[in-house]
């Protein structure tokens, strides 16, 4: 009869017709508790910072991890606020509200959480719908001293347990008044036993809530001057049993996140979650002094990989790779870019054995078209600075991205000191139509014929002369950013110098030492 009641929840979702791109990953997740595997589905904020906040909401009787996931719509509000939110499977899909085992399990969680992301075990806050409500309130009785704050929703314990946490538990409790599965009078008669447990003094309402919303079903009794602690009783009108995200009344998540933030035990203020900015024209946090925020690791295809910021380098660990580099990608969006600006993009690399990493600056949507080029870089395990330049030829873009795509091969690559800049165009060598002698003069020849009759030329076409006063050698790249040697001037001409060197047919681009592109010239032949 009991699972029979539960099986009836409903889940009423009303949303706004939007889109949302989440800019973090759930994934599933097992842990040995007890000797049983136990399962659960984590989601973490891309470049998720140490010392963040842990929610970990459980399902209702008969629902699973998928279910509850689903219908409170947690993943907007932890990445703007920067926290990780866990949904644990009930074995048997439901909890034991009696005993200690799925208090073991909330146990092991937290401890994997904080041994995986470095959570904030101070802000640690356990919510529930139905009976994953009811097993808020004996997770507050039997680990009270681990948790800052519950928020069950549409539950309480039928048997009526006692409150006896260790500490005076801030509570909010969501409750919709015709609840034909949790009665909503019984569960308001147990959580006043925990105001008269907790001394609190007064209660105040306010109907309808929220105030600006005159039309809302909800409204909120608070009761203050608890023994360090809140209780408050969210009651939505006419609500059977669901997880109310109604935007005419209450967002249950938001109202939760809003109610335990506030709290920690040991009284510390939360600490303010880091703001990206969008739309910018530089790298937002391109030394990784202590988190990875702004920065989202994405895999694809069978690419398997970790990453995060290690004593202020991002550490990327491949275990596995795809058929492209691109199925391990780093990136960071929200970089502006305008049309026909030259810009550079500067960082430091360095990897556990010689490999290659491909860099590329592109759009952030379908079909993500590269403004940069795909350019590979050598990686040694000697830390170096690489640099690329482009020209932006494209319209402007507000939210293109900047990518490090490392599928390639596994192992470790760290990053730091990622940087892109405006730049100034680099110099473009071209010469008069002719070949130039050593001392720089055109000298005309019969190929010149051929060319005014329409027919290519032989000479290296279209060159400015210049001579570098220093022989300086330079590294000599194609336009894809592939490496195809090194030419010494000599005195002579650009384009020359390349042509008496071998380089076939082409347009190259010529690096100092610094990976600076000093010039450009063409070989016609």
């Amino acid at each position: 009869m009991f699972g029979n009641l539960f099986a009836r929840a409903k889940c009423l979702l009303l949303m706004s017709a939007v889109i949302l791109f989440f800019a973090g990953t759930a994934v599933a997740d097992n842990i040995s508790v007890n000797g049983a595997n136990r399962s659960m589905t984590v989601y973490a904020p891309s470049g998720i910072e140490k010392g963040r906040p842990l929610i970990i909401q459980m399902h209702g009787m008969n629902q699973d991890a998928k279910y509850q996931r689903d219908a409170a719509k947690w993943e907007s509000i932890a990445d703007t606020a920067r926290f990780i939110v866990v949904f644990p499977e009930g074995e048997g899909k439901s909890w034991d509200i009696s005993g200690d085992k799925d208090v073991n399990f909330l146990k092991a969680i937290i401890s994997e959480m904080d041994k995986k992301y470095g959570i904030d075990k101070n802000r640690v806050y356990v919510s529930g719908f139905s009976m994953g409500g009811m097993m808020s309130y004996h997770a507050a009785n039997r680990m009270g001293d681990m948790i800052a704050a519950i928020a069950p929703c549409s539950g309480y314990p039928i048997s009526n347990e006692a409150p006896a946490s260790k500490r005076m538990m801030p509570i909010i409790h969501t409750h919709g008044t015709t609840d034909d599965v949790v009665n909503y009078n019984s569960a308001v008669s147990y959580l006043k036993k925990w105001t008269s447990y907790e001394k609190c003094a007064t209660s105040q309402v306010t109907k309808p809530y929220p105030a600006n919303k005159p039309g809302s079903a909800a409204y909120l009794e608070v009761w203050s001057g608890c023994d360090q602690s809140e209780i408050r009783l969210m009651s939505i009108t006419g609500k059977g049993h669901w997880y109310s995200m109604d935007l005419a009344s209450v967002n249950t998540s938001d109202e939760i996140w809003n109610f335990v933030k506030r709290f920690s035990l040991d009284g510390s203020d939360i600490a303010p979650a880091i703001q990206v900015p969008t739309n910018r024209d530089s790298v937002f946090n391109g030394g990784f002094d202590s988190s990875a925020v702004a920065w989202e690791l994405q895999l694809h295809g069978d690419a398997a990989a970790t990453g995060a910021s290690v004593d202020g380098k991002y550490k990327l660990d491949i275990t596995a790779v795809g058929a492209e580099a691109y199925t391990v990608q780093l990136i960071q969006h929200d970089l502006h870019l305008d049309k026909d600006q030259w810009y550079e993009v500067s960082f430091d690399a360095s990897a556990s054995a010689a490999r290659t990493l491909e860099v590329n600056v592109e759009q952030h949507v379908d079909p993500w078209a590269s403004y940069s080029g795909q350019k590979n870089f050598d990686l040694g395990t000697e830390n170096k600075t690489f640099t690329l330049q482009f020209q932006m030829k494209e319209t402007t873009d507000k939210d293109s991205r900047l990518s490090f795509n490392a599928g390639a091969s596994t192992g470790t690559v760290y990053l730091d000191n990622v940087k892109i800049k405006k730049i100034d165009a680099p110099a473009v060598v071209e010469e008069p139509a002719g070949n130039a002698d050593e001392n720089g003069s055109a000298a005309g020849n019969d190929d010149d014929k051929g060319a005014a009759n329409g027919e290519e030329t032989s000479v290296i076409s279209k060159s400015l002369l210049l001579k570098d006063a220093a022989h300086q050698s330079y590294s000599v790249y194609n336009l894809k950013g592939e490496f195809k040697g090194v030419v010494d001037l000599n005195g002579s001409t650009v384009s020359h110098a390349l042509q008496t060197a071998g380089f076939q047919k082409g347009i190259y681009m010529l690096k100092t030492r610094d990976g600076k592109v000093r010039f450009m010239a063409k070989v016609a032949k």
